[in-house]
């Protein structure tokens, strides 16, 4: 095990309209992401994947329970392009 943990926000573009999304990894793995909810206006009436501070306060506690005494790397990204693949 890496004495080092990584965190990655990818940043990319919605599909329909002309807005961003983030994605946030821990150590490679999926941890939550954000979207316009215009582009799933169902997500809005039934918080289906939606996470607000609570969700993300006991991610930070278990975060830091979890990588005590480690080093935290931050990456930013972009998305690539569906055109450049």
């Amino acid at each position: 095990m890496s004495d080092v943990v990584e965190v990655k926000v990818v940043t990319g573009k919605a599909r329909y309209v002309d807005a961003r999304t983030e994605t946030l990894y821990i150590d490679g793995q999926k941890w939550m992401s954000a979207a316009p909810l215009c582009e799933c206006p169902e997500d809005a009436i039934l918080e289906r994947d939606l996470l607000g501070p609570s969700d993300f306060a006991s991610l930070l506690k278990s975060f830091l329970k979890e990588h005590r005494g480690k080093k935290v790397r931050f990456l930013y990204e972009d998305e690539p392009d569906e055109e450049e693949e």
